[in-house]
């Protein structure tokens, strides 16, 4: 019984805290921090529609336009696509990580090519 609460009560709450660090829009905010990138290096070649989808489902919940918005506004971030899909994948602080087993990379890089709409990556 314990393990179910506890699993109901990290349904209801994750999403109200799973996604954050700092919110003051600081550039580098959210970084992989120090992490090796070149693994995640790249060109954005995703589709924005699709994108959008994604982004809908995995992370609107958390960033500011969703439900919560407990994690930083995204708009003009100037953090790397390799920072972005390194933090994506591993998370960070209260961000939590996506494997490819939740978003494909092909999903991965459309979320990348919506975040563009947003002014990242410029």
């Amino acid at each position: 019984m314990r393990r179910i609460f506890g699993s109901i009560l990290l349904g209801l709450f994750g999403l109200a805290v799973a996604c954050g660090g700092s919110e003051s829009g600081t550039e580098g905010e959210g970084s992989a921090g120090g992490e090796d990138l070149s693994t995640f290096e790249g060109p954005i070649t995703g589709d924005p529609a699709a994108g959008a989808e994604v982004f809908a489902n995995f992370c609107a919940g958390c960033h500011p336009g969703g439900s919560a918005g407990v994690g930083p506004d995204l708009h003009g971030r100037t953090d790397s696509p390799a920072e972005i899909r390194a933090l994506i994948r591993h998370g960070e602080d209260r961000m939590p990580a996506f494997g490819p087993d939740q978003i494909s990379d092909e999903d991965l890089e459309n979320v990348l090519a919506h975040l563009r709409s947003y002014g990242m990556f410029q």
